[in-house]
């Protein structure tokens, strides 16, 4: 049994030739429902990352060092990571219009929790509840996504979701330092809220889960979440591209969410400013990158493994080269160049969500997504973690250069095992094409 999907968008009707004004309507439809919930995952976005550039200050706020600020993201990551499984199955089921309306009330309570908060206990129940939020986001724009497109727009679109995301990051960068240098924590954040909620409302409003010439299953005919979350992690095609996110999007995630400014700012010796605009070439690389790799998926579909390896080894140089260089700071055009490979490979991550969709069949999309979106934020939990626990261990609170360039290394040795796995994972025959059981 399939889940019904949207008209096929790759008709001649949606041309304008003949007499299809029908299909030409609903083709206005699919694209208006995907911009209206990819608002979301802007905000969600937005709200992950806005730690970012808020970290030195966040550490004046709250009276804290290093490990308890890895903490914060940590928590709001594990978060979002342990809910990836639980939620693309509740995709499958309950539909994304419920999901994402809920995921916006989450991420308004928890940004001006952590906004108007003052004490760690309720920072950290701040960024818990951004990830619980952030969590529902953007597995069900995907599925809206699978509802109302054809399967061969569907990496286009996830790569397009994807830009849309490194644009809510783009503001979390020099808007959101300069927002706090002006208006400060609490207008910020709290501003941030209402926005929020403001689009959770739209969303109830004026989304739809599918087109309205779309069969809805009945309720007792929806797959049981259970059997299939069973099935997806069942199928060694949904681990390997679960591993192709560790190791690209992990990295991503470690250098914006948290550790890329102070590291630039504290072992690098950039200013504020300068920091800024790193963190906002990665993103623009991001940006810059997610059609070009949309389009690769939908017209060289046999690259996208070799290019999830060179991708990977190439991040892998990237960081290497920058933690290895000697006589403290390395030269700009080598952090120029760590920025760029790091929002390119994030963007080439997004070839893991095609890769599950075609080793999975649809009426269990929405679970293989999720087993695979835990990849890349497991990989930051980890690395966040490990990275403030090292800075911690060397003293001085992670307030000086020392112990950064070893703090840092774990990001590598992360990429490293991501591109091990997913190599391996490659050479079984079952990773290749739908699971046969299920």
């Amino acid at each position: 049994m399939t889940v019904p999907r949207g008209p096929d968008l790759s008709s001649d009707a949606w041309t304008g030739s003949g007499a299809a004004s029908t299909p030409r309507v609903a083709h206005r439809g699919a694209w208006a429902a995907w911009g209206l919930a990819v608002s979301a995952y802007f905000v969600a976005v937005f709200h992950r990352t806005s730690l970012g550039v808020a970290s030195l200050e966040a550490e004046r706020r709250f009276h804290t060092g290093p490990s308890v600020l890895a903490t914060f993201v940590a928590a709001q990551l594990a978060v979002y990571a342990g809910l990836q499984i639980p939620t693309g199955a509740m995709a499958d089921r309950f539909g994304p219009r419920r999901m994402l309306s809920a995921a916006l009330v989450f991420l308004a309570a928890g940004e001006a929790l952590f906004g108007w908060g003052t004490s760690v206990a309720t920072a950290l129940a701040g960024r818990a509840l951004v990830g619980v939020g952030d969590g529902l986001t953007f597995l069900n724009v995907l599925r809206l996504v699978q509802n109302w497109f054809p399967a061969s727009r569907y990496g286009l679109l996830t790569a397009l979701t994807s830009l849309v995301g490194g644009l809510g990051q783009l503001v979390s960068t020099e808007p959101l330092r300069l927002s706090l240098s002006h208006l400060g924590w609490v207008i910020t954040f709290g501003g941030s809220a209402v926005v929020t909620g403001a689009v959770a409302l739209g969303i109830a409003l004026f989304v739809r889960d599918r087109p309205d010439t779309s069969a809805r299953l009945p309720w007792r005919e929806r797959p049981s979440m259970r059997l299939a979350v069973r099935h997806a992690m069942a199928t060694p095609g949904t681990w390997q591209a679960m591993w192709a996110h560790f190791a690209l999007t992990g990295p991503f995630v470690v250098f914006t969410a948290l550790w890329g400014y102070p590291f630039l700012v504290r072992a690098e010796h950039y200013s504020g400013q300068g920091a800024s605009f790193v963190l906002g070439l990665v993103v623009v690389s991001a940006v810059l990158s997610a059609p070009v790799v949309g389009m690769l998926i939908v017209r060289v579909p046999r690259a996208r493994s070799g290019v999830v390896k060179v991708s990977a080894l190439v991040l892998l140089g990237a960081w290497a080269l920058v933690l290895s260089w000697g006589g403290g700071r390395a030269p700009l055009a080598v952090v120029l160049f760590l920025a760029i490979a790091t929002g390119a490979c994030g963007s080439t991550s997004v070839i893991a969500f095609d890769l599950a969709r075609e080793a999975n069949p649809p009426e269990r999309g929405g679970a293989a997504t999720g087993v695979v979106n835990i990849g890349g934020f497991a990989c930051a939990v980890f690395a966040d973690l490990a990275i403030g626990w090292v800075l911690t261990g060397f003293g001085h609170g992670g307030r000086d250069a020392l112990g950064y360039r070893p703090a840092m290394a774990v990001v590598p040795v992360m990429i490293a095992l991501g591109l091990v796995q997913f190599w391996r994972l490659g050479r079984h025959p079952a990773a290749h094409g739908a699971a046969a059981g299920g």
